[in-house]
């Protein structure tokens, strides 16, 4: 039987998504996953801890049917009424107000007012009859969410991505504890999973499972337009650990060779500034092109028209790496031969030599010669273009893996309800993962 069979023997789940700030222009994946999430029927409910702080969003924002609930931001205008819930809360339950103070203490970036937020949410799910809570990310977001489970039994799951599990700040305990109290805990590679099995103490293993962020194939053609000559498509926020500095070098050594590459990076950050003095230092400003900002549908023209996606990942000072990068999958479905490093989950997205090419994290000089042999070589392109796709489409297609998570939702659910011999979420991921690399647990 399959998984949404499975879905269709139980009464409809009713999910809220918790984040942190919604919508952001970053997190396309995310909005993916709902648009899906809806098609295949989920009944999906969003709740925001913070208004949005960007002017620019995402088209995909707009094909999310589920409108976003805030939370209130601050105490101001609030405090009596607060204060008087709080005190209704430890009436009733002075042990679980107990324990949830205690987190609090654990959370060096929590507030006391994180208590009320999740009195709040705690509401909010009454009102709109929500069953389970599913949580992007395991800072301040998961940390409500933690609390409101332990003051009102508020079921919660979690997706765990990058900078919320290697940065050196991390509170590796308390994310152990967010991870063991929830219903399950998804991260997006492999390599997430084994690291925080490794290093996080005290984590059941049992709880974190794999699925891969998917795409919607059906936006991005391969082959569709001719791509112009020697040029090369860099996309991401610039941050220190997308590397972007590494491929202006690259660029730098492949125009002193005679190569006349061209060089297109979009996306906006705080290393814009060291970009811009690289580019000019190097005398490159007709060679590279910061684009700034781009939308959805710029992103596949110029996916399209290049010769040679590159992200050239590398691990930050503060141990931030980036972990399934979309945008490598959206260059595999465009047929965009890519470029990028082997660090944490990029190789298994690539593999090298076959739908992409892989160097050394900060290797100028492989990325240079990497790219070199993509730009002179139309028939390795050609072969990189076809295999990426075929990859998109057998590990990343987001109907797949999104079915997958469908299921842990829809039981998860099912079992905060009550209901009778619900399948259980690790029969369904069994069943996914004999079809595609989906797992539960480590293979």
């Amino acid at each position: 039987m399959s998984a949404s069979a499975d879905r269709n023997c139980l009464k409809p789940a009713r999910v809220g998504y918790l984040l942190r700030m919604y919508p952001r222009f970053s997190q396309t994946f995310l909005v993916n996953e709902i648009c899906e999430l809806e098609r295949q029927g989920l009944d999906v409910s969003i709740v925001s801890l913070r208004l949005p702080n960007e002017g620019l969003f995402h088209d995909s924002v707009c094909r999310v049917r589920a409108r976003a609930h805030y939370l209130p931001e601050t105490h101001h205008g609030r405090r009596w009424r607060i204060a008087r819930r709080q005190w209704q809360i430890f009436r009733q339950s002075p042990g679980a107000y107990g324990r949830a103070a205690r987190i609090l203490r654990m959370d060096a970036q929590a507030q006391w007012f994180d208590l009320a937020r999740a009195g709040y949410l705690l509401a909010w799910a009454k009102k709109k009859r929500i069953d389970h809570i599913h949580v992007h990310f395991g800072t301040s977001e998961a940390t409500v969410a933690l609390l409101a489970w332990q003051l009102g039994g508020l079921p919660y799951s979690l997706t765990l991505h990058a900078f919320d599990i290697f940065r050196d700040n991390v509170n590796r305990a308390l994310l152990a504890r967010k991870i063991n109290e929830s219903r399950f805990t998804i991260t997006v590679s492999e390599f997430n999973r084994r690291f925080m099995v490794e290093n996080l103490p005290g984590v059941a293993p049992e709880k974190i499972r794999v699925n891969y962020n998917g795409i919607d194939l059906d936006r991005f053609q391969a082959g569709a337009d001719a791509r112009e000559p020697l040029t090369i498509f860099g996309l991401g926020r610039l941050k220190e650990k997308k590397g972007f500095i590494h491929l202006v070098r690259a660029v730098d050594r492949l125009h002193r060779e005679g190569l006349d590459v061209t060089c297109r990076i979009a996306g906006d950050g705080e290393e814009k500034g060291r970009l811009k003095r690289e580019i000019d230092r190097a005398g490159l400003k007709s060679r590279v092109e910061l684009l700034g900002e781009v939308g959805e549908k710029k992103v596949r023209e110029l996916m399209r028209r290049s010769c040679c996606f590159v992200l050239p990942c590398i691990q930050a000072k503060d141990g931030n790496v980036d972990a399934l990068p979309t945008l490598l999958l959206e260059a595999l479905a465009a047929g965009c031969p890519a470029v990028s490093t082997r660090l944490s989950g990029v190789p298994e997205i690539i593999e090298d030599g076959v739908s992409g090419l892989l160097v050394e994290p900060g290797d100028d000089e492989a990325l240079a010669r990497a790219i070199q042999s993509i730009l002179s070589n139309p028939q390795r392109a050609a072969s990189l273009s076809l295999a990426g796709r075929q990859r998109a489409e057998e590990r990343f297609d987001i109907r797949r893996n999104v079915e997958v998570m469908h299921g842990w939702l829809g039981t998860a659910a099912a079992q905060a309800r009550g209901d009778s011999n619900p399948t259980t979420a690790d029969e369904t991921s069994h069943r996914a993962s004999s079809a595609s690399p989906v797992s539960a647990e480590a293979p």
